[in-house]
């Protein structure tokens, strides 16, 4: 491999609402616009090449103008791509959130840093000047036929492979749930690294040579006790790929009675 150190940010599960998530906090209308905003700062922070945003950044398709301003805003301070993919409370169908939000302003449908992954089909990026070919599947309905990982293109020998999937993490897959993701599909994906999306709480599922990763919602009071964090990856030639959980949200801002480690959205 003739790739360079790439460090990248991975988020998911914001659930974005203006209206019914939280009162004001800190400035910000609820605690997951300022989870959101923490998030971008690690971004800042860590100097990242890329910023992954692996689903349900909005918690439905009726959110407001305000949602979309913020996020605008937010991605604004941002110079690094982000990748944004739909999860199953943001689906890309005929109602879709994304058919609404424009980015006009960051200048993504000009070749600005702002991507969004839209294909139900799947769909690829690549990023030459850092050494990254990013993929990911849009979902359109959150049904059990729909498999995140379908469609994986062969590995790119010359550059980072990285995947995006929002879905449940299963050993085998089970008829009746819903986005799930095998253990062997993400050992044969030949992703370097798979951001995943969809469980509010840290969990590693790296399975075989791929590293796979929930970052969990960033949004302590949306998970349990491992809530409130977003993934820093690192992908280094000599040494492989490394992750980090940072720290953005509180621990004891997490809803009562919250329990277990893997909490379903």
């Amino acid at each position: 491999m003739t790739a360079r150190r790439v460090k990248l940010v991975h988020t998911s599960d914001v659930h974005l609402d203006g209206r019914v998530r939280s009162d004001a906090v800190d400035g910000f209308r609820n605690a997951a616009e300022r989870a959101f905003s923490r998030v971008i700062d690690v971004v800042l922070a860590e100097e990242a090449d890329l910023f992954l945003i692996v689903g349900d950044l909005f918690d439905h398709g009726r959110v407001s103008d305000e949602d979309f301003h913020f996020v605008r805003e937010q991605l604004g301070r941002l110079a690094c791509p982000v990748i944004l993919l739909p999860g199953n409370h943001d689906v890309h169908d005929e109602t879709s959130v994304w058919h609404r939000i424009e980015f006009d302003d960051d200048g993504s449908h000009n070749g600005g840093h702002v991507h969004l992954l839209l294909e139900t089909d799947g769909d690829c990026l690549e990023f030459e000047d850092i050494g990254v070919r990013v993929w990911g599947r849009a979902m359109q309905e959150h049904a059990p036929e729909n498999v995140p990982l379908e469609g994986v293109p062969p590995r790119h020998v010359d550059m980072w492979n990285v995947g995006l999937a929002h879905g449940q993490v299963v050993e085998e897959r089970i008829g009746w749930a819903s986005s799930q993701i095998t253990h062997d599909e993400i050992r044969d994906s030949g992703f370097d690294y798979l951001a995943l999306g969809h469980i509010h709480v840290w969990g590693d599922v790296s399975q075989g040579t791929t590293k796979a990763c929930y970052p969990g919602s960033p949004v302590a009071a949306f998970a349990s006790r491992d809530g409130g964090h977003v993934a820093i990856a690192t992908l280094c030639p000599e040494r492989g790929v490394e992750v980090e959980r940072c720290q953005v949200d509180e621990a004891e801002a997490a809803s009562e009675g919250a329990s277990g480690d893997w909490m379903m959205p």
